[in-house]
């Protein structure tokens, strides 16, 4: 599984020269920061999904998220900030994506789209498959309207699930992906 992954993206607002994005692995040291963007039930549910449990330990945290078994990554800046985390695996011979988020302090600045752009880059290389999947909250008007403007669309999911009555499945082809940086 890759390792790091340079993006050489760089916000409108910040200084050019200053920051470049990479994604790296997450460990276990990074498991508080990512506990602590997570303050309530309502956010942890629009991370992790109807099945997360709430309020978590760091026990059913790491259980709930598949610390040990999934690619787990964090995208950070050029000083080693955590901007974003994100996970994919292979579901339906799809990379799907995640436990997606941006740190509360740099959303709405495009680091969403860096993450979901270097998560399906790394994944479809790692996993050898040409198309991406992810759920989302069927009232997360946010990333939906992200996801819709990086080529995601709305699809049937194959499955039954009791959880699929609160969340949308878009796929995309993994070529979108690749025009970007």
């Amino acid at each position: 599984m890759p390792t790091n992954w340079t993006s050489g993206w760089r916000p409108a607002a910040a200084n050019p020269e200053s920051v470049l994005m990479e994604l790296v692995t997450a460990t276990e040291e990074h498991l508080r920061t990512l506990m602590n963007w997570l303050p309530d039930e309502r956010a942890c549910l629009q991370w992790g999904g109807p099945a997360f449990r709430y309020p978590f330990s760091e026990q059913t945290f790491l259980q709930d998220c598949r610390w040990t078994e999934l690619p787990s990554y964090r995208l950070v800046d050029d000083n080693g900030t955590t901007l974003a985390f994100g996970q994919y695996y292979r579901r339906l011979d799809r990379c799907h994506l995640g436990r997606l988020i941006v740190s509360p302090a740099h959303r709405g600045a495009g680091v969403g789209r860096t993450l979901v752009t270097e998560l399906i880059r790394c994944g479809c290389a790692d996993l050898g498959v040409g198309e991406c999947s992810l759920f989302v909250l069927k009232d997360n008007t946010v990333a939906k309207a992200l996801y819709g403007k990086l080529g995601f669309e709305f699809a049937h999911y194959p499955g039954s699930a009791e959880w699929l009555e609160v969340c949308d499945y878009m796929v995309a082809p993994a070529e979108v992906f690749t025009r970007y940086g």
